[in-house]
């Protein structure tokens, strides 16, 4: 059976600790910037919508009442979330522990109980992405992100074997990460580096006319200037405020 992780991660810059950047400040500074963009090339149309993954239900709720218009319209949906079809439990702990020896966080819901590093956010106000309905459909949309497995895969053919040390196998996942200094540049590599070059290959190579991509507002920051290296002629729509936050 297929395990599905979903990656729910949100920073304003890539190079400050995941942990630190979250906060109720950091989400409603991006829901007042909340802007959908748009790129043409050769006659087809890329769409982005930047998520913000946990937030009030009235984002998520403007959120899916975009994409489904834009369903409507004719987009194909590309979005976001770390899969894995590792069914040992043993390999696929290890592979969450190379995961967040590389990055400083675990792969869990920020909502979960057992995430300590986000308890300021666990409460009544905020709304994990993963447990409501956001607009994209897991069933019929387009899966556009790399697995668990292919990312350790590919980030130790780049910088070798992660050498978990003891820290790591006996600080449980939920609990606050400090057994390794985290190297900025190997943080970006495997969170938005591979991932980001991933669904720009996917665009790249799809046959349709008009995608939506529905990724995390960090990686849409990053496409927004890889997207037009490629030759896709960027125009943004006005900036919907996100109001009541």
């Amino acid at each position: 059976m297929k395990q599905t992780i979903i990656l729910l991660f949100l920073f304003l810059s890539c190079y400050v600790n995941a942990q630190g950047m979250l906060t109720k400040f950091g989400i409603y500074a991006a829901n007042k910037s909340f802007a959908i963009s748009y790129y043409e090339k050769q006659g087809r149309e890329v769409a982005t919508i930047p998520m913000i993954h946990v937030n009030k239900p009235a984002f998520y709720e403007m959120t899916k009442r975009k994409i489904d218009s834009l369903r409507n319209d004719g987009f194909v949906v590309f979005y976001e979330g770390i899969n894995s079809d590792v069914t040992d439990s043993l390999q696929l702990d290890t592979l969450m522990r190379k995961f967040r020896h590389v990055t400083g966080f675990a792969l869990m819901d920020y909502m979960d109980s057992e995430n300590e590093a986000f308890k300021s956010l666990q409460n009544k106000k905020y709304v994990s992405q993963s447990d409501v309905d956001y607009g994209v459909n897991l069933d019929t949309d387009h899966h556009a992100d790399l697995y668990l497995e292919q990312m350790i895969e590919m980030f130790e053919k780049r910088y070798g074997k992660i050498v978990l040390n003891n820290c790591d196998y006996k600080t449980s996942l939920g609990k606050k990460y400090k057994c390794t200094k985290i190297d900025e540049n190997k943080e970006y590599y495997i969170l938005n580096g591979i991932r980001d070059q991933h669904v720009l290959n996917k665009i790249e190579q799809s046959d349709a006319q008009k995608i939506l991509v529905v990724f995390g507002r960090n990686h849409i920051k990053d496409i927004y200037s890889k997207i037009q290296s490629k030759g896709w002629r960027f125009q943004k729509e006005k900036f919907k405020r996100v109001l009541d936050f």
